[in-house]
Protein backbone atom coordinates (compact mmCIF):
# COMPACT_ATOMS: atom_id res chain seq x y z
CA UNK A 1 0.00 0.00 0.00
CA UNK A 2 1.23 3.67 -0.97
CA UNK A 3 2.81 5.89 1.73
CA UNK A 4 -0.32 8.14 0.54
CA UNK A 5 -2.82 5.81 1.44
CA UNK A 6 -1.37 4.34 4.73
CA UNK A 7 -1.30 8.12 5.73
CA UNK A 8 -5.19 8.98 5.05
CA UNK A 9 -6.13 5.62 6.79
CA UNK A 10 -4.22 6.72 10.43
CA UNK A 11 -5.67 9.90 10.03
CA UNK A 12 -8.94 8.69 10.06
CA UNK A 13 -8.57 6.06 12.29
CA UNK A 14 -7.41 8.54 15.08
CA UNK A 15 -10.17 10.90 13.98
CA UNK A 16 -13.05 8.59 15.58
CA UNK A 17 -14.95 9.00 12.74
CA UNK A 18 -15.59 6.69 9.09
CA UNK A 19 -16.40 9.30 6.43
CA UNK A 20 -19.35 7.94 3.69
CA UNK A 21 -20.32 9.80 0.42
CA UNK A 22 -23.83 9.22 -0.49
CA UNK A 23 -25.13 10.77 -4.04
CA UNK A 24 -22.44 13.99 -3.42
CA UNK A 25 -23.34 14.42 0.41
CA UNK A 26 -20.61 13.83 2.93
CA UNK A 27 -21.63 11.82 6.32
CA UNK A 28 -19.35 11.61 9.33
CA UNK A 29 -20.36 8.17 11.53
CA UNK A 30 -19.09 8.36 14.39
CA UNK A 31 -18.12 5.99 16.75
CA UNK A 32 -21.40 5.38 19.33
CA UNK A 33 -21.15 6.42 22.94
CA UNK A 34 -21.65 4.22 26.20
CA UNK A 35 -25.83 5.34 25.63
CA UNK A 36 -25.90 4.65 22.89
CA UNK A 37 -24.10 0.98 22.99
CA UNK A 38 -26.45 -0.09 25.88
CA UNK A 39 -29.81 0.76 24.48
CA UNK A 40 -28.15 -0.44 20.94
CA UNK A 41 -27.94 -4.09 22.88
CA UNK A 42 -31.09 -3.50 24.33
CA UNK A 43 -32.61 -3.14 20.77
CA UNK A 44 -30.55 -6.06 19.97
CA UNK A 45 -32.11 -8.58 22.77
CA UNK A 46 -36.05 -7.26 22.18
CA UNK A 47 -35.44 -7.94 19.00
CA UNK A 48 -33.49 -11.42 18.62
CA UNK A 49 -36.97 -12.72 21.42
CA UNK A 50 -39.19 -10.89 18.56
CA UNK A 51 -37.75 -12.93 15.82
CA UNK A 52 -37.72 -15.54 18.01
CA UNK A 53 -41.61 -15.75 18.80
CA UNK A 54 -42.02 -15.05 14.85
CA UNK A 55 -40.06 -18.51 14.33
CA UNK A 56 -36.99 -17.45 12.65
CA UNK A 57 -34.31 -19.42 11.56
CA UNK A 58 -31.18 -20.17 13.76
CA UNK A 59 -28.19 -21.53 12.67
CA UNK A 60 -29.29 -25.27 13.58
CA UNK A 61 -31.62 -24.70 10.88
CA UNK A 62 -29.92 -22.42 8.74
CA UNK A 63 -27.32 -24.99 8.95
CA UNK A 64 -30.20 -27.82 7.66
CA UNK A 65 -31.24 -25.73 4.85
CA UNK A 66 -27.70 -25.80 3.55
CA UNK A 67 -27.28 -29.48 3.46
CA UNK A 68 -31.00 -29.98 2.40
CA UNK A 69 -29.83 -27.71 -0.70
CA UNK A 70 -26.84 -29.95 -1.51
CA UNK A 71 -24.38 -26.81 -0.86
CA UNK A 72 -23.15 -28.20 2.71
CA UNK A 73 -22.52 -31.36 4.60
CA UNK A 74 -21.22 -32.56 8.04
CA UNK A 75 -17.84 -32.75 6.25
CA UNK A 76 -17.36 -29.35 5.23
CA UNK A 77 -18.29 -28.37 9.07
CA UNK A 78 -15.38 -29.64 9.69
CA UNK A 79 -13.31 -28.59 7.21
CA UNK A 80 -14.29 -25.28 8.11
CA UNK A 81 -13.70 -25.39 11.68
CA UNK A 82 -10.70 -28.01 12.06
CA UNK A 83 -9.46 -29.18 8.66
CA UNK A 84 -8.25 -26.19 6.53
CA UNK A 85 -7.70 -23.94 9.65
CA UNK A 86 -5.41 -26.73 10.41
CA UNK A 87 -4.12 -26.84 6.76
CA UNK A 88 -3.33 -22.88 6.81
CA UNK A 89 -1.33 -23.16 10.67
CA UNK A 90 0.74 -26.20 9.05
CA UNK A 91 1.43 -24.07 6.08
CA UNK A 92 3.07 -20.93 8.08
CA UNK A 93 4.81 -22.96 10.20
CA UNK A 94 6.56 -24.63 7.25
CA UNK A 95 6.95 -21.13 5.45
CA UNK A 96 8.62 -19.91 8.91
CA UNK A 97 10.85 -23.16 9.21
CA UNK A 98 12.23 -22.72 5.14
CA UNK A 99 12.76 -19.38 5.53
CA UNK A 100 16.46 -19.97 3.95
CA UNK A 101 14.82 -21.78 1.63
CA UNK A 102 13.40 -19.32 -1.87
CA UNK A 103 12.24 -21.90 -3.72
CA UNK A 104 10.46 -23.91 -1.52
CA UNK A 105 9.10 -20.82 -0.04
CA UNK A 106 7.39 -20.08 -3.44
CA UNK A 107 5.75 -23.53 -3.75
CA UNK A 108 4.42 -23.16 0.35
CA UNK A 109 3.17 -19.77 -0.32
CA UNK A 110 1.10 -21.73 -3.22
CA UNK A 111 -0.15 -24.47 -0.33
CA UNK A 112 -1.08 -21.86 1.48
CA UNK A 113 -2.98 -19.40 -0.47
CA UNK A 114 -5.22 -22.34 -1.77
CA UNK A 115 -5.67 -23.22 1.97
CA UNK A 116 -6.76 -19.39 2.81
CA UNK A 117 -9.24 -19.22 -0.67
CA UNK A 118 -10.76 -22.59 0.43
CA UNK A 119 -11.25 -21.41 3.78
CA UNK A 120 -12.58 -18.39 2.55
CA UNK A 121 -15.09 -20.49 0.56
CA UNK A 122 -16.35 -22.39 3.24
CA UNK A 123 -17.02 -19.87 5.62
CA UNK A 124 -19.12 -17.59 2.64
CA UNK A 125 -21.10 -20.63 1.90
CA UNK A 126 -21.92 -21.47 5.30
CA UNK A 127 -23.07 -18.11 6.24
CA UNK A 128 -24.65 -16.86 3.59
CA UNK A 129 -28.06 -17.02 5.13
CA UNK A 130 -26.87 -15.65 8.63
CA UNK A 131 -29.26 -12.22 8.06
CA UNK A 132 -32.60 -15.00 7.65
CA UNK A 133 -31.64 -15.99 11.43
CA UNK A 134 -32.66 -13.82 14.30
CA UNK A 135 -29.44 -13.06 15.24
CA UNK A 136 -28.54 -11.71 11.86
CA UNK A 137 -32.26 -9.56 12.30
CA UNK A 138 -31.31 -8.59 15.56
CA UNK A 139 -27.71 -7.53 14.39
CA UNK A 140 -29.30 -5.56 11.31
CA UNK A 141 -31.72 -3.74 13.93
CA UNK A 142 -29.20 -2.55 16.46
CA UNK A 143 -26.77 -1.90 13.27
CA UNK A 144 -29.49 0.84 12.59
CA UNK A 145 -30.03 2.29 16.05
CA UNK A 146 -26.09 3.10 15.86
CA UNK A 147 -25.73 4.29 12.82
CA UNK A 148 -29.18 6.44 12.75
CA UNK A 149 -27.95 7.69 16.29
CA UNK A 150 -23.85 8.21 15.41
CA UNK A 151 -23.93 9.86 11.99
CA UNK A 152 -23.79 13.54 11.61
CA UNK A 153 -24.16 15.76 8.14
CA UNK A 154 -22.88 19.00 8.48
CA UNK A 155 -22.35 18.90 11.66
CA UNK A 156 -25.85 18.18 12.71
CA UNK A 157 -27.94 15.14 13.81
CA UNK A 158 -29.37 13.85 9.87
CA UNK A 159 -33.09 14.12 9.16
CA UNK A 160 -33.65 10.66 7.83
CA UNK A 161 -37.07 11.14 6.54
CA UNK A 162 -34.65 12.79 3.39
CA UNK A 163 -31.71 10.22 3.17
CA UNK A 164 -31.53 6.64 2.93
CA UNK A 165 -30.05 5.09 6.36
CA UNK A 166 -29.65 1.74 4.91
CA UNK A 167 -26.92 3.22 2.05
CA UNK A 168 -25.04 5.45 4.90
CA UNK A 169 -25.23 2.17 6.95
CA UNK A 170 -23.65 0.26 3.96
CA UNK A 171 -21.49 2.25 3.44
CA UNK A 172 -20.04 3.05 6.64
CA UNK A 173 -19.22 -1.00 6.88
CA UNK A 174 -18.19 -1.17 3.87
CA UNK A 175 -15.89 1.48 4.78
CA UNK A 176 -14.48 -0.09 7.85
CA UNK A 177 -11.48 -1.68 7.91
CA UNK A 178 -10.27 -5.81 8.42
CA UNK A 179 -8.06 -6.75 10.59
CA UNK A 180 -5.36 -7.67 7.93
CA UNK A 181 -5.23 -4.01 6.69
CA UNK A 182 -5.21 -2.90 10.65
CA UNK A 183 -2.12 -5.16 10.68
CA UNK A 184 -0.10 -4.30 8.11
CA UNK A 185 -0.67 -0.16 9.12
CA UNK A 186 0.73 -1.35 13.11
CA UNK A 187 4.14 -1.90 12.00
CA UNK A 188 4.58 0.16 8.82
CA UNK A 189 5.37 3.61 8.67
CA UNK A 190 4.01 6.55 9.49
CA UNK A 191 2.66 4.82 12.62
CA UNK A 192 5.71 3.66 13.70
CA UNK A 193 6.78 6.96 14.29
CA UNK A 194 3.84 8.13 15.95
CA UNK A 195 2.84 4.68 18.26
CA UNK A 196 5.96 5.27 20.72
CA UNK A 197 5.59 8.61 21.16
CA UNK A 198 2.07 8.20 22.01
CA UNK A 199 2.84 5.54 24.07
CA UNK A 200 5.05 7.65 26.20
CA UNK A 201 2.47 10.85 26.20
CA UNK A 202 0.49 8.34 27.64
CA UNK A 203 -2.75 8.91 25.39
CA UNK A 204 -3.28 7.05 22.26
CA UNK A 205 -6.03 8.37 21.32
CA UNK A 206 -8.43 11.51 22.33
CA UNK A 207 -11.08 9.59 23.62
CA UNK A 208 -11.10 6.04 25.84
CA UNK A 209 -14.03 5.06 24.45
CA UNK A 210 -11.90 3.55 21.17
CA UNK A 211 -13.60 2.88 18.24
CA UNK A 212 -13.20 -1.18 17.44
CA UNK A 213 -10.53 0.25 14.79
CA UNK A 214 -8.69 1.81 17.27
CA UNK A 215 -8.74 -0.85 19.50
CA UNK A 216 -7.57 -3.59 17.11
CA UNK A 217 -4.48 -1.15 15.57
CA UNK A 218 -3.66 -0.63 19.37
CA UNK A 219 -3.62 -4.62 19.91
CA UNK A 220 -1.58 -4.89 16.81
CA UNK A 221 1.06 -2.15 17.92
CA UNK A 222 0.97 -3.72 21.84
CA UNK A 223 1.98 -7.42 19.77
CA UNK A 224 4.51 -6.14 17.62
CA UNK A 225 6.35 -4.38 20.68
CA UNK A 226 6.10 -7.87 22.12
CA UNK A 227 7.83 -9.54 19.86
CA UNK A 228 10.47 -7.11 19.51
CA UNK A 229 11.24 -7.39 23.05
CA UNK A 230 11.17 -10.75 23.15
CA UNK A 231 14.94 -12.60 23.98
CA UNK A 232 13.80 -14.83 20.06
CA UNK A 233 13.27 -12.05 18.33
CA UNK A 234 12.80 -12.98 14.47
CA UNK A 235 14.57 -10.98 11.94
CA UNK A 236 12.81 -8.24 10.57
CA UNK A 237 12.18 -10.45 7.48
CA UNK A 238 10.09 -12.39 9.19
CA UNK A 239 8.41 -9.53 11.00
CA UNK A 240 7.69 -7.99 8.03
CA UNK A 241 5.68 -11.01 6.54
CA UNK A 242 2.61 -11.67 8.21
CA UNK A 243 2.29 -15.33 7.29
CA UNK A 244 6.04 -16.36 7.98
CA UNK A 245 5.19 -14.67 11.27
CA UNK A 246 2.43 -16.28 12.31
CA UNK A 247 4.91 -19.46 11.53
CA UNK A 248 6.73 -18.17 14.18
CA UNK A 249 4.13 -17.28 16.71
CA UNK A 250 2.47 -20.79 16.18
CA UNK A 251 6.24 -22.35 16.69
CA UNK A 252 6.53 -20.62 19.61
CA UNK A 253 2.98 -21.14 21.35
CA UNK A 254 3.52 -24.44 20.86
CA UNK A 255 7.02 -24.63 22.03
CA UNK A 256 5.16 -22.92 25.96
CA UNK A 257 2.38 -25.39 25.44
CA UNK A 258 4.94 -28.44 25.40
CA UNK A 259 7.13 -26.57 28.47
CA UNK A 260 3.83 -26.15 30.60
CA UNK A 261 2.35 -29.73 29.88
CA UNK A 262 6.10 -31.30 30.68
CA UNK A 263 5.85 -29.31 33.91
CA UNK A 264 2.25 -30.62 35.00
CA UNK A 265 3.55 -34.14 33.99
CA UNK A 266 6.79 -33.78 35.87
CA UNK A 267 5.37 -32.91 38.87
CA UNK A 268 2.51 -35.46 38.47
CA UNK A 269 5.13 -38.48 37.82
CA UNK A 270 8.28 -36.83 38.56
CA UNK A 271 9.35 -39.08 41.01
CA UNK A 272 8.60 -42.00 39.46
CA UNK A 273 10.88 -41.49 36.61
CA UNK A 274 13.97 -42.51 38.23
CA UNK A 275 16.20 -42.77 35.67
CA UNK A 276 13.82 -44.30 32.86
CA UNK A 277 14.83 -43.55 29.40
CA UNK A 278 11.52 -43.28 27.65
CA UNK A 279 7.84 -43.12 29.77
CA UNK A 280 4.89 -44.59 27.75
CA UNK A 281 1.65 -42.66 28.71
CA UNK A 282 -1.52 -43.59 27.16
CA UNK A 283 -3.73 -42.44 25.85
CA UNK A 284 -7.42 -42.79 25.92
CA UNK A 285 -8.64 -39.74 22.87
CA UNK A 286 -7.13 -39.01 20.19
CA UNK A 287 -6.83 -35.34 21.51
CA UNK A 288 -4.78 -36.32 24.51
CA UNK A 289 -2.29 -38.36 22.20
CA UNK A 290 -1.79 -35.12 20.17
CA UNK A 291 -0.90 -33.76 24.11
CA UNK A 292 1.31 -36.39 25.10
CA UNK A 293 3.39 -35.84 21.46
CA UNK A 294 3.73 -32.24 22.50
CA UNK A 295 5.76 -33.86 25.33
CA UNK A 296 8.42 -34.96 23.03
CA UNK A 297 11.62 -33.41 22.27
CA UNK A 298 12.30 -32.91 18.26
CA UNK A 299 14.97 -35.39 18.22
CA UNK A 300 12.71 -37.80 20.32
CA UNK A 301 9.85 -36.80 18.38
CA UNK A 302 12.47 -38.62 14.96
CA UNK A 303 13.07 -41.26 16.96
CA UNK A 304 9.39 -42.05 17.48
CA UNK A 305 9.15 -41.66 13.83
CA UNK A 306 11.39 -43.98 13.16
CA UNK A 307 10.89 -46.61 15.43
CA UNK A 308 6.99 -46.62 13.80
CA UNK A 309 8.38 -47.11 10.68
CA UNK A 310 10.49 -49.77 11.72
CA UNK A 311 8.13 -51.39 13.47
CA UNK A 312 5.55 -51.22 10.24
CA UNK A 313 8.31 -52.61 7.88
CA UNK A 314 8.44 -55.58 9.94
CA UNK A 315 4.57 -56.03 10.31
CA UNK A 316 4.20 -54.82 13.21
CA UNK A 317 6.37 -57.15 14.86
CA UNK A 318 9.81 -55.98 16.49
CA UNK A 319 12.06 -56.36 19.99
CA UNK A 320 12.93 -53.27 21.90
CA UNK A 321 16.60 -54.68 21.59
CA UNK A 322 16.06 -54.57 17.88
CA UNK A 323 15.69 -51.06 17.34
CA UNK A 324 18.39 -49.12 15.53
CA UNK A 325 18.36 -46.42 18.00
CA UNK A 326 18.58 -48.86 20.56
CA UNK A 327 21.24 -50.98 18.85
CA UNK A 328 23.06 -47.17 18.55
CA UNK A 329 22.78 -46.59 22.40
CA UNK A 330 24.35 -49.85 23.11
CA UNK A 331 27.25 -49.47 21.05
CA UNK A 332 27.78 -46.16 22.18
CA UNK A 333 28.03 -47.84 25.84
CA UNK A 334 29.93 -50.51 24.96
CA UNK A 335 32.62 -48.05 23.80
CA UNK A 336 32.50 -45.97 26.37
CA UNK A 337 32.81 -48.40 29.05
CA UNK A 338 35.77 -50.08 26.75
CA UNK A 339 37.37 -46.74 26.88
CA UNK A 340 36.99 -46.43 30.41
CA UNK A 341 38.75 -49.87 30.64
CA UNK A 342 42.04 -49.28 28.44
CA UNK A 343 42.23 -45.51 30.94
CA UNK A 344 41.87 -47.32 34.01
CA UNK A 345 45.40 -49.94 32.54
Amino acid sequence: MELCKREFLISRIRSGYVPVVINGKRFLVYYPDLDTILRANEIFMTAYDEALENDLFDDSDVMNLLIGLGAWSDQKEKELEEIVPGHIEYWKIELYNNMLKSNTQATIRKYLNVAKEEYAKLYTIRHSLDHMTCGGYASYVKNMYIVSRSARYKNKVVNWKTIDLNAVMNGYYTELLDSDTIRMLSHTYPWTSIWPVLKVNGKIFDTNNLTFEQQTLISWSTMYDRIYESPDCPSEEVINDDDMLDGWLLVQKRHREGERQKQELQQKVGGKLGKADDVFLMAETPQDAQKIDMLNEPHMARIKKQRMAEIKSQGGQLLEQQLADVKMKRIMQLRQAFSQQIKGR
